[in-house]
């Protein structure tokens, strides 16, 4: 994992030895079920390292330059997927609780395996669209996400009850206006990387 060290180190991200064995386990599992079951096109070390894990983890400079805390918080990551951004954070912020919502069975059966495996008792995975969870969350993380209105629109009923939308984008900017809600916008240039992150801060206005 030396590329994802090296990276975090760069940025000011910490990062503990053992928790770099787990993104190991996790990116081994990646690499196994990935050409089974479609996870990712992305199946070299170093890609998965730094457009998967290290890309999930610069969610927490965005958290910080927005003044959002992220310790001992209720996070749900919405159409987890492979796990992101959901299970990389949930290895460095142990003290939050993750609940990764993916509505693909094959999938599901994955971050299973993978909570099983990487041993993360802050993890619990639901096999539904968002639209049929009902919970109370603080923080709800969604990725590469081209229209952050209909984002808006499926997670309506846990943004009306408090929490935030955290949207990981590419390097465009959001131009747009969402009403009744208040959007903020972070922008992240990461060190050792040639990509540049946006990020949107989506919350119901008062």
């Amino acid at each position: 994992m030396e590329r994802l060290r090296e990276l975090c180190q760069l940025n000011g991200i910490p990062i503990t030895e053992e928790e770099l064995k787990k993104f190991e386990v996790y990116r081994e599992l990646l690499k196994k079920w990935g050409k089974r079951i479609n996870l990712t096109s992305l199946l070299t070390d170093r890609e998965i390292e730094e457009k998967h894990f290290f890309d999930s983890l610069l969610g927490l400079l965005a958290f910080k330059k927005a003044g959002v805390k992220v310790e001992e918080k209720r996070f749900c990551d919405v159409g987890s997927g492979a796990g992101f951004p959901g299970i990389p954070l949930s290895i460095v912020l142990s003290s939050s609780h993750f609940t990764l919502v993916e509505p693909r069975k094959k999938r599901c059966v994955f971050l299973e395996e993978v909570k099983r495996q990487l041993k993360l008792q802050n993890v619990s995975v639901q096999c539904s669209r968002i639209e049929e969870v009902n919970g109370e969350f603080d923080i709800l993380t969604m990725r590469a996400v081209e229209d952050p209105e209909g984002a808006v629109e499926i997670t309506k009923h846990l943004l009306d009850r408090g929490a935030i939308l955290c949207i990981y984008r590419g390097k465009e900017p959001f131009r747009g206006e969402i009403p009744g809600y208040r959007v903020r916008e972070v922008e992240i240039e990461p060190e050792g990387v040639n990509f540049k992150r946006h990020f949107l801060f989506i919350e119901k206005e008062e």
